[in-house]
């Protein structure tokens, strides 16, 4: 017997589509962090129609080979979660752009947002523009996420705060547009593969393994619910399927490669680190939130090609973006979204999530929201506005969708 404790699934990013990087001497693998998973090279097969005068069939015959399955996930920083949503959004992490050691003054408008302003320098040289996500980044201690709402001058923003955003008043930090990632064309591919360790084969030390070469992450999606671990799903498509032993992981050991361990970063937490939520044209929102959902499908479709089982490769297709948020009723939700929904008038939703690790910024310049009036299910229950909208390429062509890789405690 086998215990689900034991699987490990390790993956190495590829050259060349479909092939795994060869000599292993060189190769440095990432095991993957999940709760759960389903990568499967399962077969697609056909009966036999052939007639028989004793009435019984002739068996199936195997007509294609379906590889793909997903990982399930606790959200948290580290390499191979970068690496999934940099499969998932076909691109390429860009460097982060700081204002290095800043004088920073924070100026607080109201509970929810804030001038910031800066003694010398030019916020333009790090791209900071309408619904950016920066940090204010001090020497020590915690990082201030906060997202641009307008920009007043060369020195001067407004922007978009958590509640109760304590002032700064002329500290020294370092204001940093961090690395982000927009929706692009790459198909960044990896090799992966599944070992289980405790099921060796006829009584040696090599694990029964399955190798999914040319794997593409076809989506992903990201929940976060009040009193919950944020969660996730990392959709894996591949090209390629087969039996090891020794494992994967157990050869590039061999020849001398490497394996980096899962990481330990702490999961993000649903109810303490999501501090700041904006709406509208990228204002904080001050209504209450009870669950978010953001779900991107690349809309892979496979290449079948007489002569293999498995798929060629796969063709791109439309990137498309769900959002579904479930928010209490208040006067201040009832008016950003109630007339926005017949008119389908854009509304830019962004949200932050980090904890002492790091964490991650999902901005959307457009999305288009449509959902039934609030209603009452029941004596005594909750009247909810449960949304559900499409992200959409901005007005002035901006990625449906950028995910920021935020830096955790200095």
């Amino acid at each position: 017997m086998s215990s689900a404790n034991l699987v490990s699934i390790t993956y190495v990013p590829e050259t060349t589509y479909g092939v795994p990087d060869t000599p292993l001497s060189g190769v440095t693998a990432e095991t993957a962090r999940f709760t759960s998973e389903s990568l499967s090279g399962t077969p697609d097969t056909q009966v036999s129609t052939n007639i028989r005068t004793d009435r019984m069939l002739s068996g199936q015959v195997v007509v294609g080979l379906t590889v793909e399955g997903d990982l399930n996930i606790e959200l948290a920083a580290g390499q191979f979660y970068w690496d999934m949503f940099e499969g998932a959004m076909m691109s390429t992490w860009q460097a982060a752009q700081t204002l290095a050691e800043a004088e920073v003054t924070l100026t607080t408008i109201d509970a929810q947002s804030a001038t910031l302003t800066i003694a010398a320098g030019d916020f333009s040289s790090i791209g900071a523009i309408a619904g950016t996500t920066l940090q204010l980044i001090p020497a020590t201690g915690s990082p201030v996420g906060v997202v641009v709402t307008s920009v007043t001058s060369a020195t001067e923003l407004v922007v978009a705060t958590s509640v109760n955003q304590p002032a700064i008043t002329a500290e020294t930090m370092d204001v940093s547009h961090p690395e982000y990632l927009d929706i692009g064309a790459i198909q960044n591919s990896y090799t992966f593969s599944k070992a289980y360790e405790d099921c060796l084969h006829e009584l040696t030390t090599d694990e029964h393994s399955q190798k999914y070469s040319g794997t593409l992450v076809g989506g992903f999606n990201v929940s976060a619910s009040y009193g919950e671990i944020v969660s996730g799903t990392y959709n894996l498509n591949s090209n390629g399927w087969e039996l090891e032993n020794p494992s994967m992981q157990q050869n590039i050991v061999s020849a001398g490669g490497t394996i980096n361990p899962a990481t330990t970063t702490q999961s993000l937490n649903s109810s303490v680190d999501i501090p700041l939520i904006t709406s509208g044209a990228f204002e904080s929102t001050d209504f209450c939130t009870e669950s978010l959902t953001i779900t991107l499908d690349n809309g892979l479709n496979p290449n079948n090609c007489i002569g293999r089982a498995a798929p060629s490769g796969y063709t791109l297709g439309t990137a498309n973006i769900t959002v579904d948020v479930s928010a209490y009723l208040s006067d201040t939700a009832y008016d950003a979204w109630m007339d926005k929904k017949l008119d389908q008038v854009p509304v830019a939703i962004s949200f932050e999530m980090a904890n002492v690790d790091g964490g991650y910024s999902f901005s959307m310049p457009s999305v288009q929201l449509s959902f039934p009036d609030p209603s009452s299910d029941g004596q005594d229950e909750q009247v909810m506005i449960e949304a559900s909208g499409t992200a959409s390429v901005g007005s002035n062509g901006e990625s449906a969708l950028r995910i920021y890789k935020l830096v955790g405690d200095q």
